[in-house]
């Protein structure tokens, strides 16, 4: 009995050391807090944190807490005034001029930039339907977004449905719109 004991201790400990000279995965380590975040910005390649609100009032960082100071209607730029100074007097000045300014301005503050790289969608409608929102007709489209994924070999981006990787778009407007305007867009659903 003493021998099967002794047997099977000096096969645990074989075991372990085997496993403790096993340089394919290194050995877990435990972290405090505070070399955990070191870790994590040493893997990173941060250097220092930019500090955050301070305090102390007189500092120039300081913290916010005066509601009188928060302005809730900040100073907008006047829509019909150019970038240059420039009056909009002219549906043309208007319409070739100040509104791609503005459109280039969402498009880089707000929204943001299409990658030069992105690849092309095409759209399908796969369902017309008339319904009825409350009491107003409506046409409802079901249109399915075709992905031109050619770039990448395992992926078509194209199933037909919904589902995968294909684009699914619900697109509602009124029966009886006379010109175009907004609609009302959502999932599949």
């Amino acid at each position: 009995m003493k021998k099967l004991i002794v047997f099977v201790l000096v096969l645990i400990s074989v075991k372990i050391s085997a496993q403790d000279t096993n340089p394919k995965y290194p050995l877990p380590v435990t972290f405090t807090a505070e070399q955990d975040h070191q870790n994590m910005m040493d893997q990173l390649g941060i250097r220092a944190l930019r500090p955050g609100p301070s305090g102390d009032d007189a500092a120039p960082n300081h913290a916010n807490y005066d509601e009188s100071l928060a302005n809730p209607y900040p100073i907008l730029p006047d829509v019909l005034t150019l970038k240059n100074g420039k009056k909009v007097t002219t549906p043309e000045m208007w319409w070739n001029q100040r509104r791609p300014e503005i459109a280039e301005d969402m498009e880089r503050e707000v929204y943001g930039r299409i990658p030069k790289n992105a690849p092309k969608v095409s759209w399908e409608v796969k369902i017309t339907d008339k319904e009825w929102i409350g009491f107003t007709p409506v046409i409802a489209k079901k249109l399915i977004g075709h992905v031109d994924n050619a770039a990448y070999s395992d992926d078509s981006g194209d199933t037909g449905e919904c589902e995968g990787a294909g684009a699914c778009v619900n697109d509602v407007w009124p029966q009886r719109a006379s010109r175009p305007g907004p609609t009302r867009q959502g999932g599949p659903g």
